[in-house]
Order: structure tokens, then C-alpha cells, then sequence
């Protein structure tokens, strides 16, 4: 006999998701306008709205009238009832940089800030989570970028050295327990948010890839090296190559979070050529490496290498490794910070709205 669950709490977190988006989509709405939306009951809609107003979460307009009979209380969707952000390290022109920002539930931004540091270590993002906290005291969850590997909550290979070994997220969820942390891999944010800004079908597969800042140099040499002499090496210059995976909505994580490590591929030997044609080799070698595994609809591409004539060499190397019919839609950004952003943002709400379902579970 086939054991089925019917989870009463997970259908209702779902329909609590669903009116949430239609709220904030339409602006503001009736019970009526919302259960056409969602296609949820009124009388569900109407016991939910009353929950979400009673949190704040949302709020009661003015009325709609139509002239006759009682008019139709219409709800809006407060942004301000808390606040999400987002804090990302990174290695630009030799300096560490730490950046910050905060948006409400609706996506309006309400601070940014870069500033420069000597090192990034735990401590260092523990005072950026302090500083923000003191600052937006409805801050509610924290997404955290590193340019690096986790792996069971330990970061891993990363450019910041001091943060390797150090259980980032559980130490940092420990301190702040009035907030949600999450640690994530820089690559899977930039490709969850170009997922979200794209607006596709959620059963999409997509796969995002970073490109080294230069042309690739000694990548012979590089074959080479033994493990862990190529480990010491790609730590002394950052790690060139890298890539994020979404699929169904989901970030593709992997088994121990090395998922999306492109730069330990067995690259082939093609050291003979320029510097500009073995960049394009080893892009077309690496996206003909994931195809065949992970079959993408779009394979976004982003760094200063990238221009429209070196993707199309891209596209025409690419064609001798993989099938025309399999071939991927290439498409170039032009920056990757704003899906970076966009997507430690989106997996701060998410954070969040795992969080509250915990919480009415519990109730």
C-alpha cells in the first residue's frame, strides 16, 4: 500500500506564499481580486489576509465601494513590516572590498555601502551583521556571499583564506539568533538571481558562468601540478573560473556543495595558442562539460572577457564539442553584481519565509 502524506501545514505555508506574491503584485486588492489570482477560496484568502494584517505583514486599505451594498475592504502589502540584506566580499584590483545592502519585503532598497578591509574573517562579517542590526533594527534575515565552497556548513576552498574551516553559518545563526543567516557560494547567487530577474518557467535549468578577469595563462603548467600544489596556486591568485547552476528553482548545490567548481575540470592541452583563444577553448571546453550532464536552456556569461564577438567564437567552438539540437541559448551580463545582489537578496526572503513557517509549525 502506497503511505501518502497530507501535510495541512505545508499546503497552508504554500497558499500563504501564494497570496503574499499576489498582494504584492497587484499593488492592492479585494479578497475577491486575490482568490481570482491565486485560485484559493475567499473564505481561505479572507482567513489568511486577517492573519496578515493582525502580524502587519500586511494592511487594510480604503474600501472599494460600488455604490450599493457594503464595500470590499481592499489589503495592501506592507514592505516595511521587515528587512532583508545581503553582505558579499570580494577581491577587486588587488583590494578586499566588503559590501552591504538592505532592502524591504518588496524589494526597495533602504541602504548600500562598500568599504575597505584588510582581511575578511569571521569577525569581520559578525561586526557587519552588528553594525547593520544596530542601524535597521527590523533587519529579520541576513544572505551572506563568499567567494568560496561550503561544505556541511564548513567553508571550504575559499579566496579569503581565514574563513576556510570555519563553520560560517552556524556560527554566525549562534550570535544572531533574533535573525536568519544564510552562507551561500557567490556563483549560485549570481545564477539564482539571474534566474529571478529572467522571470522563467520555474522548471527551467540554467547555468551561470563567471570568466577569469584576464586571459588564462600556463593552464599546461597548471594540468600538472599535483592536487595540492594546484590548490595553493589557485588560492594565491583567486580562483579563475566559476560557475552557478539553477534548476527548477532550485540551486544545484551538490552532495558536499562543490557543485559549479569549474576550475577543476581536467582542462585539455592547449597551451600553444594565444592567450585570447585559449580563453575561448577553455570556456567552450567547459560548457561542452556541462551540457552533456546538466542540459541548460541558457547558459548566462559574465566578466570583462566577454564581448559579443568572443561569445560568438564561444558559440562556434562550442558546436564542434555539442550536438546543434542540445546547443544552449549564450547570453552575456554585463555585470554580475546586480545578480549577485538580486540573488543574496531573494535567498534572504526565502530564509525568512522558511523561518516563519517554522515558527507557525510550532504554534
Amino acid at each position: 500500500m502506497v503511505t501518502m502524506r497530507n501535510d495541512i501545514t505545508k499546503v497552508k505555508e504554500i497558499n500563504i506564499e501564494l497570496i503574499k506574491s499576489a498582494l504584492k503584485n497587484l499593488g492592492t486588492a479585494t479578497k475577491a481580486q486575490i482568490a481570482e489570482a491565486t485560485d484559493i477560496s475567499v473564505a481561505t484568502c479572507g482567513k489568511i489576509l486577517n492573519e496578515l494584517c493582525h502580524t502587519g505583514e500586511a494592511l487594510e486599505a480604503a474600501v472599494a465601494s460600488g455604490g450599493y451594498g457594503r464595500p470590499a475592504k481592499r489589503y495592501v502589502y506592507n514592505g516595511n513590516y521587515a528587512f532583508i540584506a545581503c553582505i558579499y566580499a570580494e577581491m577587486v584590483k588587488g583590494r578586499t572590498k566588503i559590501s552591504t545592502v538592505v532592502s524591504n519585503l518588496l524589494g526597495e532598497l533602504q541602504g548600500e555601502s562598500t568599504q575597505e578591509a584588510d582581511d575578511v574573517t569571521y569577525e569581520t562579517l559578525e561586526e557587519q551583521i552588528a553594525v547593520l542590526l544596530r542601524k535597521y533594527p527590523k533587519l529579520r534575515a541576513v544572505a551572506i556571499g563568499i567567494p568560496g565552497y561550503i561544505t556541511n556548513d564548513v567553508v571550504d576552498l575559499c579566496n579569503f583564506v581565514s574563513l576556510m574551516g570555519v563553520p560560517l553559518q552556524s556560527r554566525l545563526q549562534e550570535k544572531f539568533s533574533e535573525v536568519r543567516i544564510l552562507v551561500e557560494n557567490d556563483m549560485n547567487a549570481a545564477a539564482f538571481g539571474f534566474y529571478r530577474s529572467k522571470d522563467m518557467d520555474k522548471n527551467a535549468t540554467i547555468a551561470f558562468i563567471y570568466s577569469p578577469v584576464e586571459p588564462v595563462k600556463k593552464l599546461e603548467v597548471k594540468m600538472k601540478e599535483r592536487e595540492d600544489e594546484k590548490r595553493n596556486k589557485l588560492l594565491s591568485f583567486g580562483i579563475n573560473f566559476g560557475s552557478g547552476f539553477v534548476s527548477g528553482g532550485k540551486i544545484l548545490r551538490g552532495a558536499t556543495g562543490f557543485a559549479g567548481e569549474v576550475a577543476f575540470l581536467p582542462m585539455p592541452c592547449i597551451a600553444e595558442k594565444k592567450e585570447i583563444e585559449v580563453t575561448v577553448e577553455t570556456m567552450a571546453y567547459i560548457i561542452g562539460s556541462i551540457v552533456p550532464i546538466l542540459n541548460p536552456e541558457i547558459i548566462a556569461l559574465t566578466g570583462v572577457f566577454f564581448n559579443e564577438e568572443n561569445i560568438e567564437k564561444i558559440r562556434v567552438s562550442c558546436l564542434r564539442l555539442i550536438s546543434p539540437q542540445h546547443m544552449p541559448q549564450i547570453m552575456m551580463r554585463d555585470d554580475i553584481h546586480d545578480d549577485y545582489v538580486n540573488g543574496l537578496l531573494n535567498l534572504a526572503l526565502e530564509e525568512l519565509a522558511c523561518s516563519v513557517a517554522l515558527v507557525e509549525r510550532h504554534i
